[in-house]
């Protein structure tokens, strides 16, 4: 199992099928907010299909979960399960031990070395630079214990919160791609930011002298 502590308000681990009802809950109280920004598929509508949700995610972060016995409980609530070829890592964020949020970083499909974050807050926990914090802890974890070379963020255009993170975290941005996000039925322009390794740790550094 994954787990990071942040600082002494946040740490991430694992999404997990023990808190498929705490997170089904968290995202009906934002669903409205959330669902134009937000992918279908990361949103899911019932307490079951939550549930399957975050076993397809714990089944991800062990790539080939067959024969594991933590898992065999959970392999026969699934119809199916087949294992992405880039396997993202899903995150629950805990802000003072309450459920929060989701991050998710993975692999780019072209560049093993390269890694793109995703992330939803609650709107109660908007503000607090929870998100801004996690992100820069997992490029550290990334650097240190993935070998990652570059990182990616993409968001909406007009999405302007999702936006602030990487240009907070000294991103630049690369590209705008016309009609490249698509969450559902809605359509937006996609603005592309990236950073190096490289770059953050200089960055890292300067920030801390």
């Amino acid at each position: 199992m994954f787990s990071l502590k942040i600082d002494k308000e946040i740490h991430l681990r694992n999404i997990h099928p023990d808190d498929a009802e705490a997170l089904f809950n968290l995202m009906e109280r934002n669903r409205s907010r959330l669902r134009p920004w937000v992918d279908p598929s990361s949103l899911p509508e019932t307490t079951k299909d939550t549930r399957l949700f975050t076993i397809n995610c714990l089944f991800s972060y062990y790539g080939n979960p067959f024969g594991s016995s933590e898992l065999d409980k959970y392999y026969a609530e699934l119809e199916s399960y087949f294992p992405p070829a880039h396997r993202p890592l899903d995150l629950e964020i805990w802000f003072h031990d309450e459920l929060a949020g989701i991050i998710m970083m993975s692999r780019l499909e072209d560049s093993s070395t390269a890694l793109e974050f995703g992330y939803w807050i609650t709107e109660e926990h908007e503000g607090k630079g929870i998100v801004t914090r996690c992100v820069s802890a997992l490029m550290d974890y990334a650097i240190n214990e993935m070998d990652i070379q570059r990182f990616v963020i993409g968001c909406a255009v007009n999405n302007q919160r999702s936006r602030a993170i990487p240009e907070r975290l000294g991103y630049r941005l690369h590209v705008t791609q016309p009609n490249k996000e698509v969450v559902g039925e809605f359509i937006y322009d996609r603005a592309i930011y990236g950073i190096r390794s490289t770059a953050w740790r200089e960055q890292s550094k300067t920030n801390q002298g």
